[in-house]
């Protein structure tokens, strides 16, 4: 049976999310912290060139939520907490709310073929269940051409929205592959349907969205009166014009639905509060699912599943025309985070990871850079094992096991991935290998270790020095592991770690202390900081420390900005700062290169690529991927030459990747397209010219 709703908790939840904002010891905790977060929204609101903008978020019994800039450009409509945006994708999670509590119920099986609901739905090679759908496993083809089926005008019914996806063959044979899949979340909005005998959106509204007091979240219907609903937008040719109109009940289960962020706070309280669902199907819901071969996906029911500093930590994102949107959750520190903005594109993670940061004090999972690489491999591996690890203790107050033997053999797997040896003999070969560390083709060996290390560590210190590591990482999580080793002569030596571990983490700690200090840990790079303050700082608490702080992304994020708006001194001064940092990083020489090629100088790009791809060519900064992505971004900014000088580049590089030739291909035809123009404002007379265009049309 389905928990069923309790009206009092329900009526003081909506009382408490009313009363914005909310006022007292917490509220004067927060003041000043949102205060400087609310200027660094209106900064980098501009830089991104997002109209308007509405966040909020819930940590304990505190609420706070505010709009930024325009919901409405021609009639300058500001942006409100209550301002109504498409959700697009964060509509998945209540869709598997909607099939878990049917489940609860006995109205679905969640290991039943889909087929048992969706008889319509034609037969395919391999039988798809419905658990498969909601971890995207079911093999269920994502978008095939978005030319056609991201445009469609007309209004669609549930077939309808079956039918244009319905005779594609599977990707993969259910099981074996993570597949992100908006279609198949319609076809599990069809099971709600067909389970529940009654039309999607109304299951969802007296199922869902009227239990937890969401009166602002509709289906997304054109010719419904909605309140507050807001203006899309987008960049064309670098300006800001308005969203193309889609009628997005095409995708009705998988992003069809409009809310506020004040709903989407009611939303994630109802589940940490288990009102329209249990505890038990809650966990389920927000735990990895695993392919065939033994991997986790990170991705559970609606939900992505990636720990944040050992912190349990479930989010999604929604992005379509008109919307991008994010809803952050902590389930176990009672914080939740949801952001929407009326643009298409931009960074949504950078202003949640900032709210983060600030309301926990503690950067986003900060990482140490090293010169050699198969140090910071061995790293990495104490980074999953860490983060998983203690992410896993956080969840279930309690190690992932508790057997003597099974734990020794934990440790004896993790310390043989760690080996400086085998990872300098073969690198990729080892790297693989610690890669695969936590999951459950390794018997999830680093998830044991991690979680009974902090299971120790609490026992021995107690449970506000485990916060501490939240806030200052693995490197002191294992360093105070061997000091607990050595003071506890009864402690197993199959639950050390190797001598070889003990002797770097010991070496490694000095510096990470020293230079993971509450400046860096608080430190925001963007492109209205002062990066020659900045630099100055860093380059002197970073001067002869082999282990520092890591601001390579944030950097290169900067850079790309610059690169953009064509500020070529602060580009490459930028790229300059990151590469004198990190002298042996893959980021900072892809950043000159990128720097150097948007501003024609592409003989200096080129030294700067090859010697990225020298430090590591499998490193995804300077992979075909990101090139490729790095030209659309000066594309999508009316910068046509330089992307396609850094396509060139790119061919180069990679002349067998096929999507690099795609994007400029799309990029020669803009010019032809714009030339054709001008040719006709010549002599509007031109029929060549007239044809031409039409064809490019």
């Amino acid at each position: 049976m389905r928990v069923t709703y309790r009206p009092m908790l329900i009526s003081l939840l909506i009382l408490l999310l009313a009363a914005l904002p909310v006022s007292g010891e917490q509220g004067d905790r927060y003041l000043a912290r949102l205060k400087a977060f609310e200027k660094f929204v209106e900064k980098q609101m501009s830089v991104d060139r997002i109209p308007g903008l509405s966040i909020g978020f819930i940590k304990d019994d505190f609420i706070w939520a505010k709009g930024f800039g325009y919901a409405d450009l021609e009639h300058m409509t500001p942006a409100k907490d209550n301002s109504s945006y498409r959700l697009a994708s964060n509509t998945k999670s209540m869709v598997a709310v909607a099939i878990l509590q049917l489940a609860e119920e006995g109205k679905v099986d969640l290991d039943a073929e889909v087929r048992n609901y969706v008889s319509y739905f034609p037969w395919k090679r391999w039988p798809v269940t419905v658990r498969q759908l909601l971890g995207h496993l079911g093999g269920i083809s994502h978008y095939r051409n978005y030319d056609l089926e991201g445009h469609i005008k007309e209004h669609k019914d549930t077939r309808d929205a079956l039918a244009i996806f319905a005779d594609f063959d599977l990707v993969a044979e259910p099981g074996t592959k993570y597949n992100y899949s908006s279609y198949g979340y319609n076809l599990l909005g069809a099971v709600v349907e067909e389970a529940a005998k009654q039309p999607f959106g109304d299951y969802m509204r007296e199922h869902l969205w009227e239990p937890l007091g969401m009166n602002d979240t509709y289906m997304d219907d054109p010719d419904q009166i909605i309140p507050n609903r807001v203006q899309g937008y987008r960049l064309i040719d670098g300006e800001v014009e308005n969203s193309e109109y889609v009628d997005i009940s095409s995708r009705f289960a998988a992003g069809g639905t409009l809310s506020t962020v004040l709903d989407l706070l009611k939303y994630a309280r109802g589940l940490n509060s288990e009102e329209v669902l249990s505890r038990e199907s809650i966990d389920m819901m927000q735990t990895s699912m695993t392919t065939k071969d033994g991997h986790f996906t990170d991705y559970g029911m609606g939900w992505r599943v990636t720990p944040v500093n050992g912190r349990y930590h479930v989010y999604h994102t929604g992005g379509q025309p008109e919307t991008r949107t994010i809803l952050v959750r902590f389930p176990k520190e009672n914080f939740a985070i949801a952001l929407a903005y009326n643009l298409e594109g931009a960074n949504l993670h950078v202003y949640s990871h900032r709210l983060v940061q600030l309301i926990l004090d503690e950067a986003w999972n900060m990482h140490p850079y090293m010169d050699d690489r198969a140090n910071a491999a061995l790293y990495n591996g104490l980074w999953e094992t860490f983060n998983y690890g203690l992410a896993y203790f956080d969840r279930y107050e309690e190690a992932h096991s508790s057997d003597s033997a099974d734990l020794a053999k934990a440790f004896a797997h993790f310390n043989d991935c760690l080996n400086l040896h085998a990872v300098q003999s073969d690198f990729k070969k080892a790297v693989k290998k610690i890669n695969s560390g936590r999951h459950p083709v390794a018997e999830e060996a680093f998830l044991k270790v991690g979680s009974y290390i902090a299971m120790r560590l609490q026992e021995k210190l107690g449970p506000q020095r485990v916060e501490v590591y939240r806030k200052v990482g693995a490197i002191p999580f294992f360093g105070d592991y061997v000091k607990f080793c050595e003071s506890n002569p009864d402690q197993p030596d199959g639950l050390h770690l190797s001598e070889e571990l003990t002797e770097l983490v010991v070496h490694w700690r000095p510096d990470w202390e020293k230079t993971c200090d509450d400046y860096t840990r608080g430190l925001v790079i963007t492109p209205f900081s002062d990066i020659d303050k900045i630099g100055g700082r860093l380059k002197k608490l970073f001067a002869r420390a082999e282990v520092y702080p890591d601001f390579t992304a944030d950097l290169a994020r900067v850079t790309r900005r610059f690169c953009v708006t064509g500020d070529r001194a602060n580009a490459v001064k930028t790229a300059r700062l990151s590469l004198d940092l990190y002298p042996e990083s893959v980021v900072p020489h892809a950043m000159m290169a990128a720097a150097h090629v948007c501003f024609g100088e592409k003989d200096k790009a080129r030294e700067f690529y090859r010697k990225a791809l020298e430090i590591d060519e499998d490193d995804r900064a300077i992979s075909a991927a990101s090139l490729n992505q790095q030209a659309a971004e000066l594309f999508l900014h009316n910068r046509l030459n330089e992307a396609a000088a850094l396509l060139e580049i790119a061919v180069e590089l990679y002349p067998n990747e096929a999507e690099l030739y795609d994007t400029m291909a799309e990029i020669h035809l803009t010019r032809g397209k714009r030339l054709y123009e001008k040719a006709l404002e010549v002599d509007p007379g031109f029929e060549h010219a007239r044809d031409a265009l039409k064809k490019l049309e």
